[in-house]
């Protein structure tokens, strides 16, 4: 290594962004049983440290079931965090469907199959009727690669907008668009970004927030076309997950769809987090705000833990694109992918989850802000049906505490709870749980909540 690359590496290193309540593989391994340290050595002589693990123990996970998962000692914890079994753990429906359609066959999507089509049709009902095209994926990082090469096409721009802490993937491309990794991962010279949360956290009057976001907005779409790379997409996550979990008041984001599209851009609803009726009030995210979108990017909970991905949208793009170029994927769309994803639609309307995720929601809202509405360390809560955000601040200053919020966490999994954090310094609590989640696993949370007041870890 030259000096220079050594250079490099170092600053790398140093503007890298922690998942903030990841295990440390230097510090942590001594606070680890023996058994579970040899599994943690285990894991990193074959997967080495890329990838995190949550918590300060991590958990080995050997089953699930609904909303609960077992380790390997038979522990059952609450899972108040994974989106990806939406419909549940092991869920009976998608397990049969997939065992089903892996006696039949699973091949490439070049042959003409019922399957993609059958799903196609589906997934396409539950957009508007401008939203007329579907291409599948593995993954919602590949999706947003993929909507946005045809927003590049289809706009002949090139720049890109999302929030200050946006995630939006995995890939060269969305990596570089996605500020949330930190300075170790370098942003696109064509990358503007707008801060929200200050707005959207804040007290002020609707009409307000959207004047301010739509002055932000504009600032940003006039960075771009002086750089001279005009605007191809605003690519928005529909609950803004990682800026931490800021629904805001439905609406809004169509301003800045109507903005967009006067500057000649197109608006992308990354609906990897806030779809399939994870806000209660809409299936899609974009929906909860009225927006018009043009491309609708799905993934995560889309077939229940099987991965496949969705890019949905208007005609008019995908031609454009499909005029210079193909896209082709060798397991989007497989057989059995199609089949889990079918499943999960058929569980989410027969046992009616989107008014589910929204009566639960409210419920864990209204106890949690009963609960810790006089605690020192409470700084707000937001939520959008099953998703939500607890901000957690110091019991002296009005400063944040993300060291605060990982001890809550480590606690919580202690008891056998499982969530995780979000925002820019990790100080908000997440909770994001299957949406099969029940008033007997809401009473679970809140007596484990209940005991940690009592311990003063919410000051």
């Amino acid at each position: 290594m030259t000096a220079d690359t050594a250079g490099m590496a170092s600053q790398a290193v140093q503007g890298k962004k922690q998942v903030s309540n990841a295990f440390d593989f230097h510090k942590g391994m001594a606070s680890l049983s023996d058994d579970e340290r040899a599994l943690i050595e285990r894991r990193k002589r074959i997967l080495g440290t890329m990838g995190p693990l949550f918590y300060d123990r991590p958990v080995h996970i050997v089953r699930g079931q609904a909303a609960h998962l077992f380790d390997a000692s038979g522990n059952d914890y609450l899972d108040c965090y994974n989106n990806v079994a939406c419909v549940g753990h092991a869920n009976p429906r998608v397990r049969e469907a997939v065992n089903d359609q892996l006696g039949l066959q699973d091949t490439h999507s070049r042959y003409v199959q019922d399957e993609i089509l059958d799903y196609g049709e589906r997934i396409l009902s539950y957009f508007p009727t401008a939203m007329d095209r579907v291409n599948f994926t593995n993954s919602g990082s590949e999706s947003n690669d993929l909507a946005l090469r045809m927003a590049r096409v289809f706009t002949g721009h090139q720049g890109v907008v999302v929030t200050t802490n946006a995630y939006h993937g995995i890939t060269s491309l969305v990596s570089s668009v996605s500020p949330s990794f930190g300075t170790g991962v370098p942003l696109a010279p064509f990358l503007a970004t707008v801060e929200i949360a200050d707005v959207l956290t804040g007290d002020l009057p609707e009409s307000q927030v959207n004047d301010i976001l739509q002055q932000r907005f504009a600032c940003a779409f006039q960075k771009l076309h002086d750089g001279g790379f005009g605007v191809s997409a605003v690519l928005l996550d529909q609950i803004f997950s990682s800026d931490g979990i800021l629904p805001g008041a439905p609406g809004w984001v169509n301003h800045i769809a109507q903005a967009v599209h006067r500057v000649g851009g197109i608006l992308i609803a990354d609906e990897v987090q806030s779809g399939f009726a994870r806000t209660g009030e809409a299936f899609w995210g974009f929906q909860r705000h009225h927006a018009d979108a043009d491309i609708a990017t799905i993934g995560k909970p889309m077939a229940n833990g099987i991965p496949t991905g969705a890019v949905i949208y208007k005609h008019q793009i995908g031609e454009a694109f499909a005029s210079c170029t193909r896209y082709f994927n060798t397991f989007g769309g497989n057989p059995v992918s199609m089949r889990a994803a079918e499943a999960v639609l058929d569980e989410i309307e027969d046992r009616h989850l989107l008014a589910h995720a929204q009566q639960i929601g409210e419920q864990l809202d209204a106890q949690l802000h009963q609960l810790l509405g006089g605690t020192s360390r409470f700084r707000g809560m937001r939520h959008a049906g099953l998703f939500l955000g607890i901000d957690i601040g110091s019991s002296d200053s009005a400063s944040s505490d993300p060291q605060a919020t990982r001890a809550i966490i480590n606690r919580l999994r202690d008891m056998f709870i499982l969530i995780s954090s979000s925002g820019p310094d990790g100080s908000t609590l997440k909770l994001r749980p299957p949406l099969v989640f029940s008033s007997a696993d809401v009473d679970r949370f809140m007596q484990a909540c209940s005991t940690l007041v009592d311990e003063g870890y919410f000051g």
